[in-house]
């Protein structure tokens, strides 16, 4: 990447990671309390009747639904590259992950798939169920003493379900980006609501599927494709400038969307241009 292209990406890089430290300060306890000492079945969404008095979402978590639903309208999965505390871990593990790409074919969409089965199973206990207690709420008390005796006084279902979460948070420093990618009922949420964002990365007809994208996309992915949460890392690496920031309607239609014997001639045409621009 030439020294003029990568100064951008730089900036946009650390503009993300002081997004990200900022709101892992705004929302890191609530998450940490919704993952470790929430007696709720599905945590996060059952916060005006939770009597764990120390938990900030007692207050915040309607505030923070919202903020994060009209983020999700203006810009995707946003929230998940800039916002979500999990998503900062899921990166700073990532960096060490010896498995970064994703898998081929018919594996990939089942295992992308899994977000969703999460999502459609969160929303089942929570209506059908009404969102059973799976715990001994711990209304007050030092926070790692209090972890410890919701823990105690818990049942199977509550420790499964945290132990299940807690894994697929750590493991990807094996797998990048596994439970972001593949097991976030949120980002199973957000993924749906993509289909109604304003704004979001995309991708023009300049597009000749060189692959620079996916090479620094902490997720494996390219803009407006699964997982894409507008993060921006990619914004400024594309050699043919293909990669936008806006809304798509009336910008060029992508390579992908052509007529297949345009977007055939055109792919090949590019892929040329490519190889010569990079001198192999």
């Amino acid at each position: 990447m030439s020294e003029t292209r990568e100064q951008p990406v730089k900036r946009i890089h650390w503009a993300r990671r002081i997004s990200q430290l900022v709101f892992t300060v705004l929302l890191g306890e609530f998450a940490f309390y919704g993952i470790l000492r929430c007696p709720f079945a599905v945590p996060y969404v059952s916060c005006g009747n939770c009597p764990v008095v120390q938990c900030p979402g007692r207050k915040w978590w309607i505030p923070i639904w919202v903020g994060i639903l009209v983020s999700a309208v203006v810009m995707g999965r946003a929230f998940c590259g800039w916002a979500c505390p999990a998503g900062l871990v899921a990166d700073l593990l990532g960096k060490a992950a010896t498995l970064k790409s994703r898998l081929k074919g018919s594996a990939e969409k089942l295992l992308a798939a899994g977000k969703f089965a999460v999502l459609i199973a969160a929303v089942v206990v929570f209506i059908v169920w009404d969102n059973p207690r799976w715990a001994i709420p711990i209304r007050t008390g030092d926070f790692f003493n209090s972890v410890k005796l919701t823990f105690e006084h818990a049942n199977g279902l509550w420790i499964g379900r945290t132990v299940f979460v807690l894994a697929a948070i750590a493991l990807g420093a094996v797998v990048s980006h596994l439970w972001c990618r593949y097991l976030c009922a949120t980002g199973g949420m957000l993924e749906i609501l993509n289909k109604l964002t304003v704004f979001r990365y995309f991708r023009t007809a300049n597009c000749d599927d060189c692959g620079d994208c996916r090479e620094v996309c902490p997720v494996d992915t390219r803009p407006e494709e699964m997982n894409c949460n507008n993060c921006g890392d990619c914004g400024k690496v594309c050699p043919t400038d293909a990669i936008k920031l806006g809304r798509t309607r009336g910008h060029s239609p992508a390579v992908r969307d052509q007529e297949p014997f345009c977007q055939e001639t055109c792919h090949e045409a590019r892929c040329k241009e490519s190889v010569g621009r990079r001198g192999h």
